[in-house]
């Protein structure tokens, strides 16, 4: 494996003597290329457009709604893709987000890792330096990568690398350390960092992904499955994110689109053993390029795919592919006529209905059916790190555990990023708590008696499970 990922550094900087072209490119383009034809790997040939439809249910909305990031919130996109929900209420910047399938989530604000669901808003760790969490589908455990932790955080001395949590409380544990970094790159040994990438669908595997340090500019490592019983399974790979087949038996690899990749195509990783196996793999004339492959519940891989002629193709090529379905033979059917702008983020439907993208010439998430004769429907929204939401409800929980939050003493007042939280939401319901600011002071205590009226629940002033609940369900309704 170390021998083979020194060949594949060694190829790509061998493609940098590919004679450049310049052609022009327009996003979301309707022109359709001619005289191409479906390809078989290893030796794709340019793409033919054709008739053949698939069998899913054709969706002129989105399916679901989707959670994301916009104006450093998490907000709730609808179906409809023109109407957005706050979700979160938070004073300082949400930077990333995922969500269960019981309808917990998870985000980072500032140095804290918090869980949000009818059990209320929760710190899962805080005061660390906190990236790319990701929460379990049944929502028990979370999984985040933490660089120079505290060392109190273990009890001892906590290296950087990936932890886990359970969400009903307790130390975190070291899953994953990352190796000691040397001084200069060794291709033959490499030391590795650790990222966590994601669940598989079923909760019984983790995804990882090594990255070589220290970094050289150029993508490649390795993904790391750690499966039941903490075995763990390793496997080349390089080098845009992997992703879960819908039936966690396999990942499929893209090996990207233009910039200093190790190699291009598409790859399948069997997560079983790590044995790879190429889909669409490069010739002697045609790279092929491609973002965000994914095998879908009727077998196919679906991606967006570019097939490039070797003496065309430069590192800052103008990538405008096709959303296409590939077959295990590698047979490459495009789904839609447009050459579309290069996807910075895709969010498959798992019923293959369609994908949210977001162009990197267009800001705003843009839903592609699979359905070529539906149209292409922008929506309102710019925002990040999207998620399908559950269809589990997010406001109902078990309320073991809820700490009711109460007015606070004058003389012991103090910021508590719940009460803004609560401040927040009862703001937007129209229910006046004086300055968000995260103290509970009478303004606040007197809008939270004026809420328990509305709401139907028992006089009071403070907020216990059952009015979050109810607090919670109406400030995210749309």
């Amino acid at each position: 494996m170390k021998q083979r990922w020194l060949i594949w550094w060694i190829a790509v900087i061998l493609l940098t003597s590919c004679t450049p072209a310049s052609p022009t490119s327009v996003p979301l383009s309707t022109s359709t290329p001619s005289g191409e034809r479906p390809t078989r790997t290893p030796r794709p040939q340019p793409i033919t457009p054709t008739t053949a439809q698939p069998t899913a249910t054709p969706m002129t909305t989105l399916p679901a709604s989707v959670y994301l990031i916009q104006n450093d919130q998490v907000v709730r996109l609808a179906p409809n893709g023109q109407q957005l929900t706050q979700i979160t209420y938070e004073l300082q910047p949400v930077r990333e987000l995922s969500v269960a399938n019981n309808g917990t989530l998870v985000y980072v604000t500032e140095n804290n890792l918090i869980a949000l669901d009818g059990a209320g808003r929760r710190v899962v760790i805080g005061a660390q330096t906190i990236s790319r969490p990701r929460i379990s589908p049944d929502g028990q455990r979370v999984v985040y990568r933490l660089d120079d932790p505290t060392p109190d955080l273990l009890g001892t001395d906590a290296p950087s690398g990936v932890y886990i949590s359970e969400l009903r409380g307790g130390r975190p544990r070291l899953l994953q350390v990352d190796d000691p970094e040397p001084v200069t790159p060794d291709f033959a040994n490499p030391s590795w960092r650790y990222i966590p990438v994601s669940w598989s669908p079923d909760g019984q595997r983790l995804l990882l992904y090594a990255v070589m340090r220290p970094e050289i500019g150029i993508p490649g490592g390795e993904a790391v499955i750690i499966g039941p019983d903490d075995r763990v399974v390793r496997a080349f790979s390089c080098c845009e994110e992997e992703i879960w087949s819908v039936n966690g038996d396999e990942l499929t690899v893209a090996g990207g689109g233009p910039g200093p990749d190790l190699r291009f195509g598409l790859y399948r990783i069997d997560v079983e053993h790590g044995t790879e196996s190429p889909v669409v793999a490069s010739s002697e004339t045609i790279i092929p390029l491609v973002r965000a492959p994914q095998r879908m519940a009727d077998g196919d891989i679906y991606a967006f795919i570019e097939l490039v002629p070797v003496q065309a193709y430069q590192w800052d090529y103008p990538f405008h592919p096709q959303m296409v379905r590939v077959g295990n033979d590698g047979i490459i059917t495009p789904i839609r006529p447009e050459r579309l702008g290069e996807p910075l983020l895709v969010l498959w439907d798992p019923q293959v209905r369609g994908a949210l993208v977001q162009f990197a010439e267009q800001a705003n998430l843009i839903w592609l059916p699979t359905d070529p004769t539906l149209p292409i429907v922008t929506t309102v929204t710019n925002g990040v790190a999207a998620a399908w939401t559950p269809t589990a409800d997010l406001s109902i929980r078990p309320c073991d555990g809820f700490a009711t939050i109460s007015p606070q003493p004058a003389n012991h007042r103090q910021f508590d990023p719940a009460v803004a939280d609560l401040q927040g939401r009862l703001a937007a319901l129209g229910f006046d708590p004086g300055p968000i600011d995260g103290l509970f002071g009478p303004t606040t205590a007197t809008a939270v008696q004026a809420f328990r009226i509305a709401a139907g629940l028992p006089a009071g002033d403070s907020v216990d499970c059952a009015a979050w609940q109810s607090l919670l369900t109406r400030s995210i309704a749309q």
